[in-house]
Formats: structure tokens, C-alpha cells, sequence
């Protein structure tokens, strides 16, 4: 029976921004703003009528820590603060993820005051955000309207944890997980789009296709240039408004540059925010473009069509000469914005439009299905092959009678195969197809780990049933000896599948690569470290530690392994660093050795243990091992060391700037909650940050009760964070 997708309503509160449009994808799993959020709400932090408003009862801690925030002393200062005023203009957080083999990619955590300001800003400006998203007939993936409900549907269901999940409903209060703050129209992901029916009848219709974007799109947008697309155009806006105006589109630009310490040049990457400030700009020009087009007699969904998700463009045409007018009137129109055509991503096709990722992915799709797939001769209750979506029958142990146990005992399973023939044939596919591994290791990762689930699912339905055999002693012996055949079947599954796994991630070490291969690992942990629950108290031994102990330790080797091979990159650390979160998961004996993660950090000791010299860190990468590291004794002079860095970071920074400082604020606020680290310790950072010896403790007893602010420090639930992660689909 298939699995109804969840309806839940949203309850509108304006500081929802806050999960969905502020902050960048590419973020650790234990880093969100579910904590800011629920901080903001319990004082009633806001800007109302263009000044700082909160609670009047407000919490003395939770004061100090808005004092923090906006860089103030008493309480009069702080209702004072102005929400587009000089004292908003912050530096942005830049940190960098590889996006090219030997190119970074600079993503943005804007500064707490800006993100408070955010909320305001949507909740007074959503209808315009959406009147402004909605003239272009180009846009396949624009804001459409603010969205009132979210579905999901639970991928791991409850049958891998072998037990009820109560606190399903806890992980979605206050759907603190939510993608966006509005619906989407007509796409959410690119991928959809090649396989919708537009894209089919544009085929049919044209013969050829151009695909072009935009240069460095938003590192070329220049804030200024809203205003012009929202006020009739540049011409029409200089010359009939003079100064200072208060216009949406004015509005717009003075967020943008507050956030980004007043720079007009260029706009933060990351947040859902500026693809929206693109958007309006880029809607502007296609409507002007269709206009030109008109004009020279070239109608739309006759001599062509034109499709842009984001800044990457699809046009359809059969007459060269249409191509060549429009490619004429977008360049004419970009620059008018200060944007131009990137001439290396500029390609043309002929049909059939089948480009060679595509022809990758067709074979990826067969490999897959034909080596990983659960083989079983009277198959399993004839379960489909997209059982990741699919409830079995016997959603909990009390429901098999001996019957299913008989039928389970009937049934003949093989999930043997060669990872090393899996790899080879990976690689002529790839090779025949003229692309390389980046091109579809994501595509494949993520095929991987949805048979993965098929798997899993199709085998826990008849191995369940054995376990009960065994635990009501019926037909226990033959129950028991199948079931350590089936055990021995799945330890070498679960490696094969692990090294395919590394394997595909070991040549491109991307944030959104990492987050796939972390889902795959999370499934076989989750799935081996649970046992079965049964009649709602008893507990029934799922495996043996033997398949426990193989598996964890084969994962802890392919870490160990990614860790030796790779040197850290003060640029692009974040890549590998993620795989922590993982390793934590398990029990402390499969941890990485200490000397291995010094290694790959280029840290070495003197004789008395003490540093000699540690790279550069950021906050995020400091967040991480302080987390990996946490109270273990093994990990003592690594965290005495950590300690120097994040000290010696305040230190060294400028008076005037390490309160502005997105990065230092937002670490400080995380290092007041981290059990990590000594009170001494905090109290040399906070001196620098200006919180007193005494209001320190008065700050820390706050959130002893609060425990969090952006990072979650204990008590990690993995599958939830990676969930979290996971596009929850949301609808008006």
C-alpha cells in the first residue's frame, strides 16, 4: 500500500524566513537556525515600524545576548537601532566550497541583525517579492505564493529503525525544517524540467537549442539596478527619481547592501533572498527582450520559445535568424543591468536534444538496477521495485503470524555482487558516454541510495519474519540458521555497496557529494544500530555485533582512508570535514585515530604537546572538530589547540570591525552554549566581545536552558539533520 504524502498546514509566523531563505544550502547538518528562530519568537525580537522592538519582560540573559547581537549597551540603545540605518551595515560571513575541480565557490552567512531584518523585510514586502516574480513567461522556477502547506513523505520510514518513530511529529513542530517561504512555480530543481512535458513538445516543435547564462550572474549584479526593474527601467528611474526614495525596489537595494557592508557591486550567494533579487532583474530583462522580439515581428510559441531557470537559459528556435536577434536583444538588455553572456556556456544542439550527461544517465539507470537490485525467486509479497515509497504488510513484528514465517522460510534471496565489476562498468559508461565522474556522481550517488532503501526494505520484510520465528521458538533452528545466512548475504552487500560508495566520491569531493554519500552511510547505520521492538516494550536483537562490527569498521576505514588522501585547504575545507558528523554517529571504538586528523590538518606538536602551528580556520571548520572533538580524553591536546586558534581569532581582529563581523558574532553566540569548552576559556573571548565577568554567568545560565543557538552540540539525530537537508516539497 502506498504511503499518502503528509498535508501539514504552516502556521504563518513571519520569522520563518529564517529556515528557508537566509541561509546558504551547502551548511553542516548540526548547523541551522532552528535555535535563532525559537530565540527571536520566546522575546518577541522584530523590528516594528522600522525600530528594534522585544519583549519588555525580556529574559536579562537573552538582553545581553541582543546587546551582543547589535553591538549596544543599555536598553534605549537598542530600541533605537533602525532597521535600514548605518548601524545595520555588517560584514557577511564568506566561506568556500569547491565548485569546479580547481575553483571555489564564495557562499554567505549574512550577520544575525541583517537576518532579523530579513523577516521584516518579507513580511512587510512578500506581495510586491511576488508581483515582481510574476510578469516573465521565460521564468520556470519563480516564487508564486506564499506557501501555506508542506508535504512530506518519510523515506526511511519506520521500518529501518525497527521501531515506531513517536517523535515523528516533534521533527516537523513548527516545520522547523521548511525548504521555502513561498510556493514554487514551475520547477524546483532543473532535472525536473527535462523531463517535463514543455521540454518534449519544445523538441518536437523546434529543431535546434541554445543553452546560455548569465557571467558570474550574481557577483555581477549591481544592487542599484532593482530599482530600474521595478521602476519602469534605468532611463525612466534617473530621471524621475531624485535622491533618497522609499520604493520596493529602494527597499530592496539598501537590505542588499547593509547585509554585504555597503557594497553595490555584487550581491551574497547562498540565500534564497538574493535568487529572488535576481529574479526580479532578470524578469525585467526577459520582458524586455519578448518586447523587442515582438516588435520584429517574432512571436513566442511560434518562431520560438524560451525557457530560464535562474540564470540558465533554454531557447528554441528553427530560423538561425531568430537565434541570432535574440542573442542580440538579451546582450543589448544584460548590459543595460550591468550583466553579460558567458561565451564558455554557451552551447547550441540539434535534435534529438540528448546531451551526453543524459546518455550517462540512461546507462547509470541499468547499471544500477542490474547489480544492486534484491533477487528473490517467489519474490517478497511482489513488492515493487519503488518500495523506498511503499509500506509492507508487516509494519510491526506483532503482526506476522507463522504463515509469513513459513512464506519467509519459502523464499530464496541473493544480494551477492562484485563492486570491483560494478566500477569498471561505472567507468566505461561514463567514458563512452564523453563525460566525466563530476558530471553524474551525484546523480549516481543518489540512484545508489534509493535502491539502497528498496533493498533494505524488501530484505527486512522476510528477515523480520524469521526473528519472530526465533523469538516464539517456532521452527527456531531452521528460523536461526537462515537468518545468519541472510546476516552473512547482507555484511557483504552493505561493504560492496560502502566501496562503490567512496569510490565514486573519491575523485570529487563536493559539499552536495558529501551530503549524498552521508545519506547512504546514514541508511546502513541506522539500519544495523536499531533492533526490533516488539508488542510496544519488548525488545528483539536485530543483528549480531558481527555484521555491526564489519560494516562500522569498513566505514571507519573508508573514512580513515579519504582523510590520508586528502590535505585540508583553507579555501575548501568543508568538503571532507562533513564526513565527522558521520563517524560521530557510530560508537567511540570506530572514531578516526587523532593522528590521522592532525595529519590531514598539517598540525605537528613539540615534545610537551603543545602546537607548533595550526592552518587558518573559519568558524565552520571550528565548529566541526570542536564538535568531533567534544569531552573525549583522546582528543585533549587537539582541543586545547582549537582553543589558541579561536582566541588568537578574536585577538587579532580590529576594534572597529569584530562586532560588524557576521562570522565572529555567530561564533561567540555559539561558543556561550558549546559544552566543549572551559568557562575560563569563554571568558577571555567574551572580553574581547565586550560581555563583562559579570554578565557572562547571567548569559550562560540563559542558555543552559536553551542549549543551542546555531549549532547543535549534543544529542545529534543524524537521520533528522540529513532529513532536514532533504527539499520538503511546499505548496500554496
Amino acid at each position: 500500500m502506498a504511503i499518502r504524502r503528509r498535508k501539514i498546514k504552516l502556521r504563518y509566523k513571519a520569522e520563518r524566513v529564517l529556515f528557508s531563505d537566509v541561509l546558504p544550502y551547502e551548511l553542516p547538518v548540526i548547523f541551522s537556525n532552528r535555535y535563532f528562530y525559537r530565540f527571536l519568537l520566546e522575546n518577541g525580537v522584530k523590528f516594528k515600524k522600522g525600530k528594534l522592538d522585544f519583549n519588555d519582560n525580556i529574559n536579562e540573559g537573552a538582553k545581553q545576548l541582543l546587546y551582543l547581537i547589535f553591538n549596544r549597551k543599555s536598553e534605549a540603545e537598542l530600541k533605537d537601532i533602525k532597521v535600514n540605518g548605518m548601524d545595520m551595515n555588517k560584514i557577511p560571513f564568506t566561506y568556500h566550497i569547491l565548485h569546479k575541480p580547481t575553483k571555489a565557490r564564495a557562499l554567505t552567512i549574512i550577520h544575525p541583525a541583517n537576518q532579523i531584518a530579513m523577516v521584516d523585510f518579507y513580511e512587510r514586502y512578500k506581495s510586491l517579492m511576488l508581483y515582481y516574480c510574476n510578469r516573465d513567461e521565460f521564468s520556470i522556477r519563480y516564487p508564486k505564493k506564499v506557501a501555506c502547506y508542506f508535504y512530506y513523505r518519510d523515506k526511511l520510514h519506520h521500518q529501518l529503525l525497527g521501531r515506531k518513530a513517536d517523535n515523528l511529529e516533534l521533527f516537523f513542530n513548527e516545520y522547523e525544517n521548511l525548504k521555502s517561504y513561498f510556493s514554487y512555480k514551475k520547477y524546483t530543481n532543473i532535472h525536473k524540467f527535462y523531463e517535463d512535458y514543455r521540454y518534449q513538445q519544445a523538441e518536437k516543435k523546434y529543431a535546434h537549442l541554445l543553452k546560455f547564462d548569465i557571467q558570474s550572474c550574481f557577483d555581477s549584479i549591481y544592487t542599484h539596478s532593482i530599482a530600474w526593474a521595478t521602476n519602469g527601467g534605468k532611463e525612466v528611474y534617473k530621471r524621475n527619481f531624485k535622491g533618497e526614495d522609499h520604493t520596493f525596489g529602494c527597499e530592496f537595494d539598501t537590505q542588499m547592501q547593509r547585509m554585504n557592508y555597503n557594497e553595490t557591486n555584487g550581491i551574497v550567494i547562498g540565500p534564497e533572498f538574493s535568487r529572488i533579487f535576481a529574479e526580479i532583474i532578470l524578469q525585467q530583462i526577459d520582458c524586455n527582450v519578448k518586447r523587442r522580439m515582438q516588435a520584429e515581428h517574432y512571436k513566442l510559441n511560434v518562431d520560438y520559445v524560451c525557457y530560464r531557470y535562474v540564470d540558465d537559459y533554454f531557447f528554441f528556435f528553427n530560423d538561425e535568424k531568430v537565434k541570432e536577434k535574440a542573442l542580440q536583444f538579451f546582450d543589448e538588455e544584460m548590459k543595460e543591468y550591468k550583466l553579460s553572456i558567458s561565451d564558455t556556456k554557451t552551447k547550441q544542439f540539434d535534435r534529438p536534444f540528448i546531451t551526453e550527461i543524459t546518455m550517462a544517465k540512461h546507462g547509470i539507470d541499468q547499471l544500477v538496477s542490474e547489480y544492486l537490485s534484491f533477487h528473490d525467486e517467489k519474490k517478497v509479497e511482489d513488492m515493487p521495485d519503488d518500495a523506498a515509497d511503499v509500506e509492507p504488510s508487516d509494519s510491526d513484528l506483532v503482526d506476522i503470524n507463522h504463515d509469513k514465517v513459513d512464506k519467509a522460510l519459502g523464499n530464496v534471496v541473493n544480494l551477492y555482487f562484485k563492486s570491483n565489476r560494478f566500477i569498471a562498468k561505472y567507468k566505461a559508461i561514463i567514458k563512452d558516454a564523453g563525460v566525466e565522474n563530476k558530471d553524474v556522481v551525484n546523480y549516481a550517488l543518489a540512484k545508489i541510495e534509493h535502491k539502497l532503501q528498496v533493498v533494505l526494505k524488501k530484505f527486512d520484510t522476510i528477515y523480520k519474519r524469521l526473528s519472530v520465528g526465533v523469538h516464539e521458538s517456532y521452527r527456531q533452528v531452521e528460523c536461526e540458521e537462515k537468518r545468519k545466512k541472510m546476516e552473512r548475504m547482507l555484511t557483504e552487500y552493505l561493504i560492496q555497496i560502502t566501496d562503490i560508495s567512496f569510490f565514486l566520491y573519491a575523485d570529487c569531493k563536493r559539499i552536495n557529494t558529501t551530503l549524498k554519500l552521508m545519506h547512504i552511510l546514514n541508511d546502513v547505520i541506522i539500519y544495523l544500530d536499531n533492533d526490533y521492538q516488539y508488542k510496544n516494550t519488548e525488545v528483539v536483537k536485530r543483528f549480531s555485533n558481527v555484521i555491526r562490527d564489519s560494516v562500522f569498521r569498513n566505514i571507519q576505514k573508508e573514512v580513515d582512508t579519504v582523510f590520508r588522501m586528502s590535505k585540508y585547504h583553507e579555501e575548501t575545507p568543508l568538503e571532507t570535514l562533513y564526513l565527522l558528523v558521520t563517524i560521530k554517529s557510530l560508537r567511540d571504538k570506530y572514531r578516526i585515530n587523532q593522528n590521522v586528523i592532525d595529519e590531514y590538518l598539517g598540525v605537528k606538536y613539540d615534545v610537551h604537546d603543545e602546537a607548533l602551528e595550526w592552518p587558518k580556520m573559519n568558524a565552520l571548520v571550528i565548529m566541526l572538530l570542536l564538535y568531533y572533538y567534544g569531552t573525549s580524553d583522546k582528543y585533549l591536546k587537539q582541543r586545547k589547540g582549537l582553543v589558541k586558534i579561536i582566541k588568537a581569532k578574536y585577538a587579532t581582529e580590529p576594534d572597529e570591525t569584530r562586532m560588524r563581523k557576521a562570522e565572529l558574532v555567530i561564533l561567540l553566540l555559539d561558543l556561550l552554549a558549546c559544552p566543549y569548552l572551559q568557562f575560563n576559556d569563554r571568558r577571555e573571548i567574551c572580553k574581547l566581545m565586550g560581555i563583562s565577568r559579570t554578565k557572562q554567568p547571567i548569559v550562560e545560565e540563559y542558555l543552559k536552558t536553551r542549549r543551542f543557538m546555531f549549532t547543535r552540540w549534543t544529542n545529534v539525530n543524524l537521520t533528522k539533520e540529513l532529513g532536514a537537508k532533504v527539499s520538503l516539497e511546499v505548496y500554496s
